[in-house]
């Protein structure tokens, strides 16, 4: 790639990704120029005939390399937006998905005033986004990250000062909440729930860059809802509520493993795919 105006750039990074067998090589391509070049997406439709720097096009080109790579868009400009909010990710934390803003529409549905004091804690909290976003939405709120990963905390902390929110966000290493001694209103849980036979097929972005401690589930997929179930039974206020994340087909299974310690469901939440995302619990 030698183009050096933003049109021929594009158009030559959009060949090659696409040869690659990369989806919506077009949205990556101008995605990828964009942070290379700092420049607006509307200049790449305005301005195409702009030339730019040879050291923006070298950048440029070993970004579409390492997309070719399959090395996640997210990754290669360091940040994934949920929320409408900006995220720092990478490969020590699973990148905020779309679908995990459901639990977010769920919890906020549970809250009638949000000028109230409420204690939020996130169990398994990766880069932060669940909680961080909770803590924007609420003003008076305060909350608890808990991870196992101190690299994937590292993240979380970034994000938190990057959103203002640092101080009313602490997070704390832990396997869920074996360290955490005290009762939440809210609990937050997005947890691994693939199961291992299914690893080595999701796709090269994710098996290859993201983090599998944060993904894999045992063989079934449930393990982790299963340890979860009665760390979250003593750790929720007596009428708190906790929504955790499910995959496709999931629910029923983690509604039995939750009642069996004495959770009830009382909600459920389908994503925009029409998938049962979310379920909400109560004590």
């Amino acid at each position: 790639m030698t183009c050096l105006t933003i049109s021929s750039a594009l158009e030559s990074a959009v060949t090659i990704l696409a040869a690659a067998g990369v989806d919506n090589p077009r949205i990556d391509a101008r995605l990828l120029l964009c942070h290379t070049a700092q420049i607006e997406p509307a200049t790449v439709i305005s301005d195409p005939d702009k030339k730019l720097l040879p050291e923006d096009v070298r950048t440029f080109e070993e970004l579409i390399e390492r997309r070719v790579r399959r090395e996640p868009v997210s990754h290669l400009i360091g940040e994934r937006e949920f929320w409408s909010l900006p995220f720092k990710v990478g490969p020590d934390v699973l990148d905020p998905r779309p679908d995990s803003e459901t639990l977010i529409n769920a919890a906020l549905k549970l809250i009638d005033n949000r000028s109230r004091e409420i204690s939020v804690l996130d169990l398994g909290t990766g880069s932060g986004c669940l909680l961080i976003t909770m803590l924007t939405e609420l003003p008076y709120a305060t909350g608890v990250g808990v991870d196992i990963s101190e690299r994937a905390l590292s993240v979380a902390r970034i994000n938190a000062e990057a959103n203002a929110v640092s101080s009313r966000a602490s997070f704390l290493k832990s396997s869920w909440g074996e360290l955490v001694n005290e009762r939440f209103d809210l609990i937050l849980c997005n947890p691994p729930y693939i199961a291992i036979s299914e690893f080595e097929n999701l796709e090269p972005e994710v098996s290859q860059y993201e983090p599998e401690i944060a993904l894999c589930a045992g063989d079934d997929g449930l393990q982790k809802y299963r340890e979860l179930a009665s760390e979250v039974f003593r750790l929720i206020v007596p009428n708190g509520f906790a929504v955790v994340e499910c995959g496709r087909g999931q629910l029923a299974s983690m509604v039995e493993i939750f009642s069996n310690e004495g959770l009830q469901l009382r909600e459920r939440h389908t994503d925009l795919g029409g998938i049962e995302r979310c379920g909400v619990f109560g004590r």
